[in-house]
């Protein structure tokens, strides 16, 4: 008699759930910008580079599904790249649409000025990124449908200006659709909305590649988009940026560059967009923070760094403000250099530079410190104009 397969007395069949998907793992790269900002091709080459080396298409790291959902991040760079300038920025530098009235008056009062255009980026409610450009002064314009010369093609003639344009001309805005974008959109990419570098501790049982690293290569390689083309703008026009991104980073390293340890990876881990001129200042401001930080740590910590406590600094400052016994009594660098010389009399290892620095360090933070006669010069105030005097009338006589 046959035995029924899995029924009794069959031999026992060990069910394996299927292999795990080997991860592949992505290698991570610096954010850098500013002086030694890194281009859009660099990001690029890196990611193309990384797909050839895990054998990798760029199909696999991205996804067709329908927007809101759409990730073509760099298929579209690289279509970008390939198709720039393009006709948006035929449009721009069309001279015709400038107003040279306008610009006849700005360049008789300066010679350097250029045409002034705004930029600015958003990311749309599909996820997508769309930069754009507009007549330098349209953020703080305002619909006026009152105008008498309003020309239903022409966006000057619908605005309330604060200052005239340098454009008689300007069309743009337009509502895309399926085969056509605004015609004042400078760059289109994908998905970036999708993109979230925040690192990941577990990929899940599923995940083919370290998305998270992809991710924050991506997002390096669409700002360097945009600010490159930012910069290739100001050759030409005066550029007010409208929008800019913003980046946190943290430092890593690299178990594969032995340099790593000297010179960490700059890994971007979170972006957003920001208004420009907010976020300008709140980086002044974190930057005048940390700028406090440190010089109240440096000066907590000079007797660590050169040996010498606050009150030998101050001592031998006073010695050096009296070393002539005849004339005015030395100050400025003159100062700096007699202290220098009065602290390596002492045995300690000081010039004249620091001894300037240690000085404004006090001055700023601990100035009851010092003796009268080595405090800086308060400013002298204005003197006050009264301004409720009314003038007597002149006589007539």
């Amino acid at each position: 008699m046959a035995k029924v397969p899995g029924g009794k007395g069959a031999p026992h069949v060990s069910r394996q759930s299927p292999p795990q998907p080997r991860l592949k793992l992505f290698r991570p790269v610096s954010w850098r910008g500013g002086v030694i900002a890194s281009s859009v091709d660099e990001y690029v080459s890196h990611l193309l580079i990384e797909l050839g080396r895990l054998r990798l298409e760029i199909a696999d790291i991205e996804d067709h599904a329908r927007p809101p959902n759409t990730r073509t991040v760099l298929s579209d760079l690289l279509q970008w790249l390939s198709d720039r300038p393009g006709k948006a920025y035929a449009e721009l530098v069309n001279w015709k649409t400038l107003d040279f009235a306008q610009m006849r008056s700005r360049l008789e009062k300066d010679h350097t000025v250029k045409p002034r255009i705004e930029l600015s980026a958003e990311i749309t409610k599909m996820n997508n990124l769309s930069v754009r450009w507009h007549p330098g002064g349209w953020r703080d314009s305002e619909l006026d449908w009152r105008r008498s010369d309003n020309h239903f093609s022409n966006l000057i003639t619908h605005r309330k200006w604060r200052q005239p344009p340098d454009f008689h001309w300007f069309v743009g805005d337009e509502q895309p659709t399926f085969d056509s974008r605004p015609s004042n959109e400078l760059m289109y990419i994908r998905g970036v909305g999708n993109l979230s570098p925040e690192p990941h501790e577990d990929y899940g049982p599923y995940a083919s590649y370290n998305r998270d690293v992809v991710d924050s290569i991506l997002i390096c390689a669409v700002r360097s988009a945009y600010e490159t083309l930012t910069r290739q703008l100001d050759y030409s026009f005066e550029v007010t940026l409208v929008n800019a991104f913003d980046f946190e980073t943290r430092d890593e390293d690299d178990e594969s560059d032995r340099w790593s340890m000297r010179y960490p990876i700059h890994r971007v881990v979170s972006w957003s967009i920001e208004d420009a001129v907010e976020l300008s200042a709140r980086r002044a401001q974190e930057a005048a923070l940390e700028k406090d930080r440190r010089d109240r740590t440096k000066l907590e910590n000079i007797n660590t760094t050169y040996g010498f406590t606050l009150e030998v600094f101050v001592a031998a400052l006073i010695r050096a403000s009296s070393v002539k016994r005849t004339g005015p009594a030395p100050s400025g660098e003159h100062l700096n250099r007699n202290a220098a010389k009065e602290l390596r009399n002492l045995g300690f290892k000081v010039h004249a530079g620091e001894v300037r620095d240690i000085r404004e360090l006090i001055e700023r933070y601990n100035l009851e410190t010092l003796p009268e006669a080595l405090r800086p010069e308060a400013p002298k105030e204005p003197p006050i104009t009264p301004t409720n005097i009314v003038p007597f009338p002149q006589s007539s006589e």
